[in-house]
């Protein structure tokens, strides 16, 4: 009788506690605004969740409004741990990937956005500390 008890105590508690995935409520964001030399921002987002944050949706908008995992099927998100790395430096934005993104619909008069893709040899660099880097990992 006693074990039953445990047996499904543990049960309640691994059900409760992994429900993560399907409501979104307990992942997390991250965002960082780059502004331009005239004040256009642009934002790099993304949003984790599961239950070691191995889920991940990003993107690159005009707007700072949270992702959350209620946008996964929305134009110009990017599903799967590191999309890309940037650079952000005079203006312009460089994304680096592995695979082809999507466009991202920004309207930043003043901020010009490059794709680069790189092999895996050229995107292994990104890895290494390199101190003040001006290349980022998303989520940063």
């Amino acid at each position: 009788m006693f074990k039953n008890r445990v047996f499904a105590s543990c049960c309640l508690v691994l059900l409760t506690s992994c429900s993560a995935g399907g409501d979104g409520a307990n992942g997390d964001y991250h965002g960082v605004a780059l502004v331009s030399s005239k004040g256009d921002t642009v934002f790099v987002k993304s949003y984790n969740w599961g239950l070691t944050g191995d889920k991940q949706i990003s993107t690159v908008a005009d707007n700072d409004r949270p992702l959350g995992w209620e946008d996964q099927s929305q134009p110009g998100i990017v599903k799967g741990l590191d999309p890309f790395q940037y650079r952000f430096a005079h203006d312009t934005l460089t994304l680096y990937a592995r695979s082809p993104l999507p466009a991202f619909a920004i309207r930043c008069p003043s901020i010009v956005v490059q794709y680069q893709l790189v092999d895996n040899s050229h995107h292994m660099p990104f890895y290494e500390p390199l101190g003040n880097s001006t290349y980022h990992r998303v989520p940063d």
